[in-house]
């Protein structure tokens, strides 16, 4: 079994975007990166 390799991005966002990514991870305790693929997922529900 080969391991693939760790891949980093960096991605420019608005900052009011990044807040309310790490509010809705903080508020469920996951990760920044689970808090992303969960809001894609659910198509980032607009309040």
């Amino acid at each position: 079994m080969t391991k693939e390799p760790m891949v980093s991005r960096t991605v420019l966002m608005p900052v009011d975007l990044y807040r309310r990514i790490a509010d809705y991870a903080d508020a469920r305790e996951i990760s920044w990166s689970a808090a992303v693929r969960r809001l894609v997922e659910a198509n980032f529900p607009h309040e």
